[in-house]
């Protein structure tokens, strides 16, 4: 059988930039080995897969790796979804109707901004409940599993801490983009550290100094399952981070609206558009939104 897809670039609006995720939107008919066999020869961070469903404004979602993992969604795989569907007419195209994606138990609900026809700016709204832990690895033991020296670590009252958002991770403030782009992760220091016994998952390195981007934040994830060469999709960690700036005592009660930078200025960038309603809360309601754009369109025979 043919299969439509098409290669999406999301949170950019340059082609070849931001996250790289291909998506099938006609996906009714493949089996499960099957997605993940394609997601293998895709090679790419995610392979969206999208099903139909009986109810109005929804679609059913399957999201697979070239790790050999079924995930579950996030706001880039749902950017991208949202981003073909819409462009294909398959979902109507009004900022005002929310669309529907399930997994499982799990409905995920995206708005898509109408430009001239097209869609535009695609945000996804999450209630998130974390769990914020200060027991974390020296300064020293971090600069050294980050092969960075310890006065790169920590600015503007930030302080290194645990995150979980059902996933924990290690959120490291850094000094300086430099810093950032210059980190190594050591994995034989890691394990002989005590983030091992966090469960952390990884690590979420950021700055403020974002060498004269527009960005207010530089983000980057590494850790024990990242290869030193990738710059993997951050917006599964957005969550986290979010609440982990409610914690600065700088942030203060209110709505904030800042902007996130990914990837080095001279490799593929993304830019995220983060809201957060900050009521000094156990819940924090943030908002993720991004562009994409549409590269390429191919049929893949199976």
């Amino acid at each position: 059988m043919e299969y439509r897809f098409y290669t999406t670039d999301v949170f950019t609006h340059k082609p070849f930039n931001g996250a790289r995720i291909p998506v099938f939107p006609q996906a009714d008919g493949l089996s499960a080995e099957k997605m993940q066999l394609i997601a293998n020869e895709n090679n790419a961070s995610d392979t969206v897969f999208i099903l139909n469903d009986d109810e109005k404004n929804s679609k059913k979602i399957r999201i697979f790796n070239a790790a050999k993992k079924e995930l579950k969604p996030a706001t880039h795989t749902l950017i991208a979804a949202s981003k073909v569907l819409t462009s294909l007419k398959m979902l109507p195209l009004d900022s005002h109707t929310p669309l529907f994606f399930k997994n499982d138990q799990n409905v995920s609900q995206v708005y898509v901004t109408n430009d001239n026809g097209e869609p535009g700016l695609i945000i996804q709204s999450q209630q998130t409940r974390a769990l914020i832990d200060h027991f974390v690895p020296t300064r020293e033991e971090l600069a050294s599993m980050l092969s960075l020296i310890p006065a790169d670590i920590g600015f503007d009252q930030h302080q290194p801490l645990i995150v979980s958002c059902d996933i924990p991770y290690l959120i490291v403030p850094i000094k300086s983009y430099n810093a950032v782009r210059a980190a190594r992760f050591d994995m034989n220091a890691w394990s002989h550290s005590s983030a091992p016994a966090s469960i952390a998952h990884g690590i979420l390195l950021f700055s403020n100094n974002t060498d004269n981007n527009e960005a207010d934040f530089h983000v980057r994830l590494v850790g024990p399952d990242i290869a030193s060469h990738e710059d993997p999709p951050v917006a599964p960690v957005m969550a986290q981070f979010a609440n982990y700036l409610c914690q600065n005592p700088n942030t203060k009660r209110g709505t904030h609206i800042f902007s996130v930078q990914r990837g080095a200025n001279d490799q593929r960038q993304s830019m995220l558009s983060i809201e957060m309603d900050n009521k000094e809360d156990t819940q924090l309601t943030i908002r993720i939104g991004g562009s994409a754009v549409i590269t390429s369109e191919s049929t893949l025979l199976v």
